[in-house]
């Protein structure tokens, strides 16, 4: 007879760097075309700042691109893999849901290198172009980018076609801006909130009064309304994420 060792379960840190490893190497094409990119646009940046026109690259932080950027890097994490049905990731000795998230822990761990790699590149390029008050983007944008990416990986983890569901809302958000567009320049606008009932409650006074004293009670404190955001976003993201863990539970029948 043919004798049965077994193999003790992988520890959480050997579990964890392995993962790191392995969405390095599942991300060689997205970092050449990433780092030709900004090759270029180093290069350009380089020709402006010896001609003196370098100003319009630190006028602004960057902190949507950054966001906008950081929800869709899940897509690339999970690219290669079947998230749903039986597939290579989900035959390893580790629980599934455990395993999911160590991946999504991995696929973070190189969002924040990369995002830190991209402020420092930002502000040493304003340093070198000796621009009075060169605004660059903050390395505080790392947490708004972070609650994107938990945000963005709860979708591409807990559904079988995020992408559908993003085109989809995208276009829905797209076509009620039109038809809003349309509908305001006919003058139809105030019609369809009588309509929806949503004119009495946007002219109510109390209604009024009560968001006026809400918003200025958040810009009276600016860091207070930003930690207080970034705290809910990310809160939001954690537990979105678990939920869409929990699908890839080892109980859980395909």
């Amino acid at each position: 007879m043919t004798e049965v060792t077994h193999h003790q379960t992988p520890r959480s840190r050997d579990v964890m760097l392995e993962q790191i490893r392995i969405v390095a190497l599942s991300l060689r094409r997205e970092t050449m075309v990433v780092a030709a990119v900004v090759a270029i646009i180093t290069l350009i940046i380089a020709i402006d700042i010896v001609h003196g026109n370098a100003s319009t690259w630190f006028d602004s932080d960057e902190w949507t691109a950054v966001c906008c950027l950081a929800f869709l890097f899940p897509f690339a994490v999970w690219r290669t893999e079947k998230r749903f049905g039986p597939a290579f990731l989900w035959t390893l000795p580790v629980d599934r849901r455990r395993l999911a998230l160590t991946k999504v822990f991995a696929g973070w761990v190189w969002l924040i290198a990369v995002g830190a790699s991209f402020v420092l590149w930002h502000k040493t390029l304003a340093v070198l172009s000796g621009i009075a008050g060169a605004r660059t983007t903050p390395l505080v944008s790392l947490t708004g980018a972070t609650a994107m990416y938990l945000l963005g990986s709860a979708l591409v983890l807990g559904l079988r076609h995020p992408l559908r569901l993003l085109l989809g809302t995208a276009g829905v958000f797209f076509l009620l801006g039109t038809l809003n567009e349309t509908i305001g320049r006919r003058g139809g606008t105030s019609r369809i909130f009588a309509w929806l009932g949503i004119d009495t409650l946007r002219t109510s006074g109390n209604f009024s009064s009560a968001i006026d004293r809400a918003a200025m009670v958040w810009l009276t404190y600016p860091n207070l309304a930003w930690t207080v955001t970034v705290i809910l976003w990310i809160g939001a993201g954690l537990i979105a994420l678990w939920a869409a863990a929990s699908r890839h539970r080892e109980c859980r029948r395909q």
